[in-house]
């Protein structure tokens, strides 16, 4: 498959031979003899790799590699011999590998097409099982996603337990399906469930079923999702803010693998694999004492932090892209792209509702765009254009915050329960929000 690559060195020589190499593989070839030029270049354009000197004029190779590192492009260094402890030192902040001078033309075939390779692994494609999107349905190929796909290749096929911890919007239920996808409980339920969005006094029932006659309006047993998901994967999202009371059952559960249906005495054993993730900091909720620390330890076998999208914001321009792709298709739209101008207003907010917020920008985006190219006058969340052309003045986090909540209450007309599911929260931390930002309902 063609990839796009960019060759960096002030010797012409070096610059003739990597081209011709790379040209005859059927690459697209750019080329630049200093480093201020290559930074200029991976700024205006996603490569997919990038091939640095080491010793340049103006900008030196590893200070290209800290701009290309922080907006996630793949690089390998050039060096001379003298200098293969600095291309090491390079690999370490970053770099995936080096070619030593003088370069011979299989050498860095090998080393070109081994760092592609590994990229087909890592880089994010849409695939499926029986329909269901997978791990590769994550997209993002910056080092922050890159290290957290080789933690789930990694775990996916033990049967630990694994916390996922990240803000809103940053695709943690995306994780726990991926982790699941590539287990061997794959062919069996992923069961999602909220415990920000059922009641308290129903969620047991929810999780663990019931005994006919159990509670009022229990008129028949019913299944709990533990039960419904055997062989496969439970994915308990908002794990905050579980009753302290089910807390403690559901670490029996995990201790024990057996439930006991509401209503009854009997114990069933299950065999699932338990998948968690909040958007708060359990360490305080424990200080607090509205979490248990068992529960904490027994559900942390393995944690893994997401990192929210205003720091991995090189992964920007790839989730648009294939958000355009997506949106057109639903849509029947032919949007092609955005201006620069519209990507660098993307690359400058700070995202506070993540990807999911990324997401619904572009789809409005393609709703209203008339022409082939989304401009910032399209960019528009709720009912404002929050990103323009030039720069419109950033509002403190909260603001933005507020008003975006309060947007969302009077479209669903104060439906507590439809604006949390529109926001990508829990109902409880829905009512926290409005509590603290002291929110009130218009007459």
């Amino acid at each position: 498959m063609t990839k796009k690559i960019l060759i960096a060195d002030d010797e012409p020589d070096t610059l003739d031979l990597c081209s011709k190499v790379l040209e005859r593989a059927g690459h697209e070839v750019f080329t630049a003899n200093n480093g201020v030029e290559a930074i200029r270049m991976i700024r205006e354009t996603p490569f997919d790799l990038l091939l640095l000197d080491i010793r340049m004029p103006g900008k030196n190779g590893l200070e290209v590699l800290d701009v290309a590192t922080t907006i996630g492009q793949d690089t390998i260094m050039i060096t001379a011999y003298s200098s293969v402890e600095t291309a090491v030192e390079a690999m370490k902040k970053g770099a995936k590998d080096y070619v030593v001078k003088p370069l011979t033309a299989f050498h860095l075939r090998s080393v070109v097409d081994g760092t592609l390779s590994q990229q087909g692994l890592l880089r994010t494609e849409i695939c499926s099982r029986e329909g269901v999107p997978g791990f590769c349905g994550l997209v993002g190929s910056s080092p922050s996603m890159q290290e957290l796909y080789r933690i789930i290749e990694s775990i996916a096929e033990t049967d630990c337990t694994v916390l996922i911890e990240g803000e809103s919007g940053t695709g943690k239920e995306l994780i726990a399906h991926a982790i699941h996808t590539k287990s061997r409980r794959s062919k069996n339920p992923f069961i999602p469930i909220d415990c920000g969005a059922i009641p308290e006094t129903l969620l047991e029932s929810e999780l663990f079923g019931h005994a006919r006659g159990a509670f009022t309006g229990a008129i028949e047993s019913k299944e709990g999702l533990f039960e419904a998901a055997s062989g496969g994967t439970v994915f308990i999202d908002e794990i905050a803010e579980m009753p302290t009371i089910l807390q403690v059952k559901l670490l029996r559960v995990l201790q024990e693998r057996k439930i006991r249906p509401v209503g009854t005495t009997k114990e069933k054993e299950i065999d699932v694999r338990v998948i968690t993730a909040t958007n708060k900091e359990l360490s305080k909720e424990i200080a607090k004492g509205r979490f248990r620390d068992d529960l904490f330890y027994r559900l942390g076998v393995i944690a893994l932090k997401i990192p929210p999208l205003r720091e991995r914001k090189g992964d920007i321009p790839t989730l648009v892209h294939h958000f355009i792709k997506k949106h057109n298709q639903l849509y029947s739209k032919g949007i092609e792209g955005l201006s620069m101008h519209a990507l660098e207003s993307l690359k400058e907010y700070h995202w506070p509702g993540n990807v999911r917020e990324l997401e619904n920008v572009i789809e409005r985006a393609v709703i209203l765009e008339k022409g082939k190219e989304i401009t910032p006058k399209s960019l528009i969340r709720g009912n404002k254009i929050i990103i323009g052309e030039g720069g419109e003045p950033y509002k403190r986090l909260e603001e933005v915050e507020k008003g975006y909540i309060e947007t969302v209450l009077e479209a669903t007309k104060w439906n507590r329960t439809k604006a949390a599911r529109v926001l990508g929260i829990g109902r409880r931390t829905l009512y926290d929000k409005i509590a603290f930002y002291d929110i009130k309902e218009q007459d």
